[in-house]
């Protein structure tokens, strides 16, 4: 082939394959202008097995040093008993088995039983339902997982981010005490739902890998103190599950190359949302944890299901987007921008939205009874979502949901509900930078079933491109998949000083563990 450059009518001789390349090239630069963003997603990884002569495999775990944990979450929608095992050699964890009940399967209270009121969805709720709904998740969990209760596990953690106006509470405690005689009657013994006390109570092969000799266990999680212990009070109803989303995204990030230590924002978008913000630590500072500044309550995957239930394919009362969509995650190699009649649509319910910061006179907000002056009083922002004034405009998302799904069909009514859910997300996000929450060097990680499928993490990260948040987003933002029972099986390996030095969660981005700080100012145990 030849090319003649003019004016000066020089010949050059180009080979074809050379032209090709180019031609290639060009062209690639041209289709990942239309890619789509690939988000870093941590899934439900198994445990790995070790494979015998003879083509027979166990799981790591009945070889190798695991820690072992149950957790069970009675939440508004759904419920699950995960059970995880964490490699302490090399602190990664992985689900051992996930077991998911909806809470509408709960039994209806028997005659003489106390009740004490009703969920979100109007479904009655008793002590006695609750401990028998809990052994029966937790009995399917066990028998799907194949562990011994006795041998195998650890410690078992229950925890819950039901939402209801409690009358009084007395009521709390029985709730709470149903949780853990629903885990009694499953078989966990009592001594499996107790902390250690020293070294020496943890099974031999977890003593190589411990350092209660070294530092005592504070009550802080992944290096974070927590809303309350900086309040000295419960600021938002579901304080606990909020702690544990956010640990548990930290340590499944580890499974990625984004960095999520402080200082971060970590947001479990279930039915109703838990959120924590923490700030960056000092270096020059002697305490290493990271404070609390700001907590995420109100509505999350709440307003796809009130959406759905005018589909006509749900429950009216009590189905659900998981019910409708499913749980998988759907990835596509170009982008996707919004049809005009799904923005239109997409706008009519943002419209109807409130994310914004809650003001010290509220009692509740997004059905979350909150303690605002408490939060004031500590210095920790909250951000709340809700749809009108506690969840006021339901029937107006039922109504609108029927709408949009017999003009839009399947199709576009999916996507409508992907990009409302990362449109929340995403102001949410908008509202803690407004407030200087989050710093340049900080991370976001999101956990939950109303985030976590479809295309949704895909427009988070879209999103996040388009706003002048951080320089990279791509590698600042993480999507972690069973957040919740993560964060209990590091609140267990917490309380026995389990942690992993060379994959430190505590400390803040980019620096080293701070294991050498903590002993420093806490001295050794006593």
């Amino acid at each position: 082939m030849i090319i003649k450059l003019l004016p000066y009518c020089l010949t050059i001789r180009v080979r074809p394959e050379r032209v090709f390349m180019c031609a290639v090239q060009d062209f690639c630069m041209v289709l990942n202008k239309f890619r789509s963003p690939t988000p870093h997603v941590v899934e439900d990884n198994p445990v790995p097995r070790i494979v015998r002569a003879g083509g027979l495999s166990v799981p790591e775990y009945r070889e190798q040093a695991y820690h072992i944990v149950l957790s069970v979450d009675v939440g508004n929608t759904t419920s699950d008993c995960v059970i995880t095992g964490t490699n302490l050699g090399t602190g990664l964890t992985y689900i051992i088995d996930k077991t998911v009940m909806m809470f509408r399967e709960i039994r209806d209270p028997k005659p003489g039983e106390s009740t004490y009121g009703e969920n979100i969805d109007g479904i009655t709720i008793s002590s006695g339902a609750v401990q028998d709904f809990v052994a029966a998740l937790i009995r399917k969990s066990v028998q799907a997982s194949g562990i011994d209760l006795q041998k195998d596990l650890d410690l078992a953690v229950y925890s819950t981010g039901l939402v209801k106006n409690w009358e009084e509470g007395s009521q709390v405690n029985e709730y709470l005490g149903a949780l853990a005689k629903g885990c009694v009657d499953a078989g966990i013994p009592m001594s499996k739902m107790r902390p250690v006390m020293s070294k020496n109570s943890l099974p031999t092969d977890d003593r190589e890998y411990s350092m209660l000799d070294k530092v005592a266990y504070t009550g802080y999680l992944a290096g974070t103190i927590p809303a309350t212990g900086l309040a000295g009070d419960a600021i938002v109803a579901n304080d606990m599950e909020g702690d544990l989303a956010l640990a548990g995204i930290k340590q499944g990030a580890l499974m990625t190359p984004v960095d999520l230590r402080n200082p971060c924002l970590g947001l479990d978008f279930g039915t109703i949302l838990d959120g924590r913000i923490t700030e960056a630590v000092p270096r020059d500072r002697d305490n290493p944890y990271a404070r609390t500044n700001g907590v995420i309550i109100g509505l999350g995957g709440a307003v796809a299901d009130a959406m759905v239930r005018g589909t006509g394919e749900v429950d009216p009362r009590t189905g659900s987007a998981r019910d409708f969509f499913g749980d998988a995650m759907v990835s596509s190699t170009f982008s996707k921008h919004e049809s005009a009649k799904v923005q239109d649509y997409v706008d009519q319910v943002m419209d109807m939205m409130q994310i914004e910061v809650v003001l010290p006179k509220s009692d509740h907000f997004g059905l979350v009874p909150i303690s605002p002056q408490i939060a004031e009083n500590s210095g920790i922002t909250i951000i709340g979502c809700d749809c009108g004034e506690h969840f006021s405009k339901k029937g107006e998302l039922t109504k609108l949901g029927a709408e949009a799904y017999r003009t839009l069909a399947m199709k576009g009514f999916t996507e409508l509900v992907d990009r409302v859910n990362a449109e929340m997300a995403l102001r949410i996000v908008d509202v803690a930078a407004q407030q200087r929450l989050l710093p340049e060097d900080s991370a976001i990680g999101f956990s939950g079933r109303g985030i976590m499928s479809g295309r949704k993490p895909e427009y988070v990260v879209s999103g996040m491109h388009t706003r002048d948040i951080y320089p990279d987003p791509q590698d600042r933002v993480v999507f972690v998949s069973s957040a919740l029972p993560r964060g209990a099986s590091l609140v267990a390996r917490c309380m026995g000083s389990l942690g992993n030095p060379k994959r430190p969660l505590g400390g803040c981005r980019g620096e080293a563990c701070i294991l050498g700080r903590r002993r420093k100012v806490e001295g050794a145990p006593r």
